[in-house]
């Protein structure tokens, strides 16, 4: 297995049928590599579907695959609850206090990627 440098990707704004493609993408680029942890950071997310939580959720089933991961960060409460609804968070690996997975933070924004723009 290759080693690999693991990222955080910071996602803003709507995450719903619409930012998937760009979502999708990110995440299968990121993930090429085996063994890549990925942290998701959803502290400006401001409202989500379950079309594009299934789509992290099949990322993060792709990344265990490949003997990596994908957590989420600061996640927001109703983000919380629709993965609860929707049965995704026993596909999920939801990080429960800030830093509680040895992934290193972004620094002034670099190394960090965003997957969606702020939606008006």
């Amino acid at each position: 297995m290759a080693e690999t440098e693991d990222c955080v990707l910071e996602l803003g704004g709507s995450l719903d049928a619409r930012s998937t493609p760009e979502i999708r993408s990110a995440l299968h680029d990121l993930l090429s590599a085996p063994g890549k942890v990925v942290v998701l950071d959803l502290g400006a997310v401001t409202s989500a579907d379950v079309v594009a939580l299934r789509v992290i959720a099949a990322a993060s089933r792709l990344a265990s695959l490949r003997g990596g991961r994908i957590v989420l960060r600061a996640t927001p409460g109703p983000v919380r609850r629709l993965l609860t609804v929707s049965r995704l968070a026993r596909l999920v690996e939801v990080e429960r206090t800030p830093g509680e997975i040895d992934v290193p933070r972004p620094r002034d924004g670099h190394g960090v990627g965003s997957a969606t723009p702020e939606t008006a």
